[in-house]
C-alpha cells in the first residue's frame, strides 16, 4: 500500500473509532491537521494539504519562511489575507468539501487554532455552500458570509501567538462545501511591516480545524467516499476543475475543454552566483516567452525558485524566492494585463531533482521552474 492510501485509510479508521464511542465527535473536515500533503501530477511537486484546494491554484505550504511552528504536528493551512501592493490585493480562497452534507436546523461547532504572527488579526469569513466553488463562478456563491471570525471568537491565548477559535453555525441544509477567505469583508490596507514573503502577501495560519454537530447525528453513508474523492484529486489544487463531478451538475462543454501545462526550466548559469539579477541571456529567453504568451490564451503562470543544499538553508530559501519574484516582476512589466495570473514562490533546497553530492547534481538543482497552464479546446 502506498503512503497516500495509508494516510487515507488511517483517516477513515480514526473516524470509525471516534464514532464508535460517540456520534457527536464526528468531524466533518477531512485532513483537519493538514498533515497529509498532495503531490501535483503535472510537475510532481508537493502543492497543498490533501482535501484542501486553492483558488487560484497557488503553492502555499508551511515551508514558507514566515510560517510559525504548527500548534500540533508538522503542517498548517495557509490562508491569504491580502497583499501590501494594491494591484495584487485581490480575493483568494481556500476551500474543502465536507465529509457529510449539513442537516437543516442543526447547530454545528466550528473550532480551530489560528496564528497571524506579528500582524494584527481583523476578520476571516467562512462560507458554507451547496455548490462547489469554481474560479469562473465563485462570485455567485460568495455573497453573505455564513460565519465571520473576529477577535471575539478567541477563547484562549496559547503559545507562540496561537489563539483558539470557537463559534457556532446553524445549517440551512444541504451545505456540502466550506470556503475560507477575506472576500465579502472590508478591505484592509496593509503596510510593509505586515509582509510575510517576497510576493508582498499577508497570511494567516490555521491548525486542527473541526466542524462538529452539537447534537448526535448519524454519520452519512458517503463519509468515506467523499474523503477518497478529495484525496484522489491531484491536479494543482486546483484550476477550475470540479473535484466533485457527481455533486456539481456540469453540462458537457461543446467543444470539449481541457487543461495542459508547459514547464520552462531556467538553469543556474543564467544567474550570477548567489545573485538574482537577470543576465542578458535570461532576458532574451523571457522576451521570447512573452512573445509567445501575447498570442496565447493562458490561465496562469507559477514561477518556483530552487537551490542546492550548499550554504545556509535560510539564505537558500531567500535566494530561491528572490529569483522567482524577479522573473515574475519582469513578466508583469512586459504583460501587465496578466499580472493577476502570475505568481512566484521559493522552495529553497527542499525539492532537489538530482543528488546534491556532485557538482553536476547541484547545478541541476539550482533552477527556476516556470509552469504555464493553458486552456486546451478540442473541437
Amino acid at each position: 500500500m502506498n503512503l497516500k492510501k495509508t494516510h487515507y485509510c488511517v483517516s477513515v479508521i480514526f473516524f470509525l473509532l471516534c464514532n464508535a464511542v460517540t456520534v457527536k465527535a464526528q468531524n466533518l473536515f477531512a485532513n483537519p491537521g493538514f498533515e497529509d500533503i498532495n503531490t501535483c501530477t503535472e510537475n510532481n511537486a508537493e502543492c497543498a494539504p490533501e482535501a484542501w484546494f486553492n483558488i487560484p491554484a497557488t503553492n502555499f505550504l508551511v515551508n514558507v519562511r514566515a510560517a510559525p511552528k504548527p500548534f500540533l504536528g508538522h503542517m498548517v493551512l495557509v490562508i491569504p489575507m491580502g497583499n501590501v501592493m494594491d494591484n495584487f490585493n485581490k480575493p483568494r480562497y481556500v476551500y474543502t468539501g465536507l465529509c457529510c452534507p449539513l442537516v437543516a436546523g442543526q447547530q454545528y461547532n466550528l473550532s480551530f487554532y489560528i496564528n497571524t504572527g506579528s500582524t494584527d488579526f481583523r476578520q476571516l469569513a467562512f462560507y458554507f455552500t451547496e455548490k462547489e466553488p469554481r474560479t469562473s463562478a465563485i462570485s455567485n456563491l460568495i455573497k453573505t458570509p455564513s460565519v465571520i471570525i473576529t477577535k471575539e471568537n478567541f477563547d484562549a491565548e496559547l503559545k507562540q501567538n496561537w489563539k483558539h477559535v470557537q463559534c457556532s453555525y446553524t445549517a440551512t441544509g444541504k451545505e456540502k462545501f466550506c470556503t475560507i477567505t477575506t472576500d465579502g469583508l472590508p478591505v484592509i490596507k496593509y503596510t510593509i511591516k505586515d509582509v510575510m514573503n517576497n510576493s508582498g502577501d499577508v497570511l494567516c495560519f490555521i491548525d486542527e480545524i473541526k466542524l462538529q454537530s452539537q447534537n448526535p447525528v448519524a454519520p452519512c453513508a458517503e463519509y468515506a467516499d467523499n474523503i477518497k474523492i478529495m484525496y484522489d484529486y491531484n491536479y494543482r489544487h486546483h484550476n477550475d476543475i470540479p473535484v466533485f463531478n457527481e455533486i456539481i451538475e456540469v453540462p458537457k462543454p461543446k467543444p470539449a475543454v481541457s487543461f495542459k501545462s508547459d514547464t520552462l526550466v531556467i538553469g543556474d548559469l543564467l544567474f550570477d552566483v548567489g545573485k538574482y539579477n537577470l543576465k542578458p541571456g535570461l532576458v532574451k529567453i523571457l522576451d521570447s516567452l512573452v512573445a509567445k504568451l501575447e498570442n496565447t490564451k493562458f490561465l496562469n503562470i507559477v514561477i518556483t525558485g530552487h537551490t542546492d543544499n550548499t550554504g545556509n538553508e535560510k539564505n537558500n530559501q531567500t535566494l530561491s524566492e528572490t529569483r522567482a519574484v524577479t522573473i515574475k516582476d519582469y513578466l508583469v512589466q512586459k504583460i501587465p494585463n496578466a499580472a493577476d495570473k502570475i505568481s512566484a514562490t521559493g522552495k529553497g533546497q527542499n525539492f532537489p531533482i538530482a543528488e546534491n553530492t556532485t557538482a553536476a547534481g547541484k547545478q541541476k538543482n539550482r533552477r527556476v521552474e516556470i509552469v504555464i497552464t493553458y486552456l486546451n479546446i478540442i473541437k
